[in-house]
């Protein structure tokens, strides 16, 4: 019984030792602008293949995209590519 005890206590332990890796946030605005769900749809649909990436947020009001990702995996630059890719530039807000 002590046995089971014990390794519980370890399998629980061990999931809170797990670092997570900080996530790096950019704030970028496209040019040409987003007019519509389909402009949203395209670049989240798009840039989420940057590696990396781990969320995507879009607003057609404030002409704004910020990107959740992990920057030992992904840079500005590659952000910049992926944009152009589909037809837009970006500049960081």
């Amino acid at each position: 019984m002590k046995k089971y005890l014990l390794m519980a206590w370890l399998l629980a332990t061990a999931g809170n030792m797990i670092a997570k890796a900080p996530a790096d946030t950019l704030t970028v605005t496209t040019l040409p602008q987003m007019h519509c769900q389909n402009c949203e749809n395209k670049i989240k649909s798009n840039i989420r293949f940057v590696k990396g990436t781990k969320k995507i947020e879009t607003s057609v009001d404030d002409q704004r995209v910020t990107i959740i990702y992990d920057g030992k995996k992904a840079k500005y630059e590659d952000y910049v590519a992926a944009f152009r890719k589909i037809g837009y530039e970006i500049k960081k807000k």
